[in-house]
C-alpha cells in the first residue's frame, strides 16, 4: 500500500513495495532534474525496514541551487511533482506527489525534500535513515512512541500533536547519530583553541592539547561539532587546519552537545587514555567516552 488521506494518522507494517516506489521515484526525478541532482535517496519512516510507518514515500534530493530545481517547476509538475511553496526557502523545498494535489482525490503519496548539497538538512535525513537501520532497538522506541501517537491523534485535528510528539526522540536521536556517523572517519579540523589557550568563558581552564571543529557541521548547541586533538604535541595556530582520524566520541549527558576526540592516522588510545587527556574540560560534565 501506498498513499494516505490527507490528514490521516496510521502506521503499516513495512512493505518492500515502498523501497520498489522510492526507486522508480528517485529514477523518474533523476530523469527530470538531471544534472541538478548533487545526490539523492530514500529517507523518512519508509526506508527503515524494521517499524511500521506512515505509506507515504519520503525522498530526500541534494542540490546545488534552489533556483535551478525551480526551473524545471513545469517539468516536475508533468511527472506528478507539485511544488508547495514556503515562507523560508533557506533551508529546502517541498514538492508532493498524490491525487490531493493534482484534485482528482484527497490522498497523499510522496514528499520531495529538496535540500543543500552538504547541508545538515541533507546530512540528518541521512545519518537518521541509517542509524535506526543499524540499530533496531532504537527504532523499536521510535515505532513505539509513533504508534502510541498516531492512535491519540488519528485525524487531522491531531496530526500537529503527532508531529510535535515525535520531535524530542528526533533531536536526541539525531544528535547521537551524528557523532556516530564520523566514527573511524578522516576530517579535517579547524583549531579555534590551540595549547595553550584559554576557554574564552573559563579563563581558567587552560588547553594542554589542541581544540576545534568541523566546519559547517553543527552539534547538539547549534555550534559546529567540537573534536579534541589528541598525539599532536606542537601548537596548531589558531585558524590553521589539521587533517586528523575521529577515534572517539564523547558523550555528555547533562549538556546539549556531544564532542569528538580525533588522532593523526595510525594513532590509537584507549577510551581510558582519551578521557585522562581532556579531563581538564570534562570533569566539569558528566560525560564518557566510546572508541571503535
Amino acid at each position: 500500500m501506498i498513499g494516505l488521506k490527507r490528514g490521516t494518522v496510521a502506521l503499516y507494517n513495512h512493505d518492500a513495495e515502498w523501497e520498489n516506489e522510492a526507486e522508480r521515484t528517485i529514477s523518474v526525478l533523476k530523469e527530470t532534474l538531471g544534472e541538478v541532482v548533487c545526490d539523492i535517496a530514500h529517507v523518512g519512516s519508509t526506508s527503515i525496514k524494521s517499524i511500521k510507518a506512515k505509506p507515504i514515500i519520503d525522498i530526500a534530493v541534494a542540490v546545488k541551487s534552489f533556483e535551478d530545481v525551480l526551473k524545471n517547476e513545469g517539468k516536475l509538475k508533468e511527472n506528478g511533482f507539485y511544488y508547495r511553496p514556503a515562507d523560508d526557502l533557506n533551508e529546502q523545498l517541498l514538492f508532493a506527489c498524490g491525487s490531493f494535489y493534482d484534485g482528482t482525490g484527497d490522498e497523499q503519496t510522496h514528499f520531495i525534500h529538496v535540500v543543500k548539497k552538504d547541508s545538515m538538512e541533507w546530512i540528518n535525513y541521512i545519518n537518521f535513515r541509517d542509524y535506526l537501520n543499524a540499530n533496531e532497538d532504537v527504532a523499536k522506541q521510535y515505532e513505539a512512541l509513533k504508534t502510541s501517537l498516531a492512535e491519540k491523534n488519528p485525524e487531522d485535528k491531531g496530526r500537529e500533536k503527532y508531529l510535535a510528539g515525535k520531535h524530542d526522540f528526533i533531536v536526541r536521536t539525531l544528535r547521537t547519530a551524528l557523532v556516530k556517523s564520523y566514527l573511524g572517519k578522516t576530517v579535517t579540523v579547524e583549531i579555534d583553541r590551540p595549547i595553550g589557550a584559554p576557554h574564552p568563558k573559563h579563563p581558567e581552564i587552560i588547553y594542554p592539547i589542541n581544540y576545534g571543529y568541523i566546519p559547517n557541521v553543527f552539534g547538539g548547541d547549534g555550534e559546529e561539532l567540537d573534536v579534541y586533538i589528541l598525539g599532536i604535541d606542537e601548537k596548531i595556530e589558531e585558524g590553521d587546519s589539521t587533517t586528523v582520524k575521529i577515534i572517539g566520541i564523547v558523550y555528555r549527558k547533562d549538556d546539549v552537545e556531544d564532542k569528538l576526540a580525533a588522532a593523526p592516522e595510525g594513532m590509537s588510545f584507549t577510551a581510558k587514555e582519551i578521557e585522562n587527556i581532556i579531563r581538564f574540560q570534562e570533569q566539569f560534565y558528566n560525560s564518557h567516552v566510546e572508541t571503535e
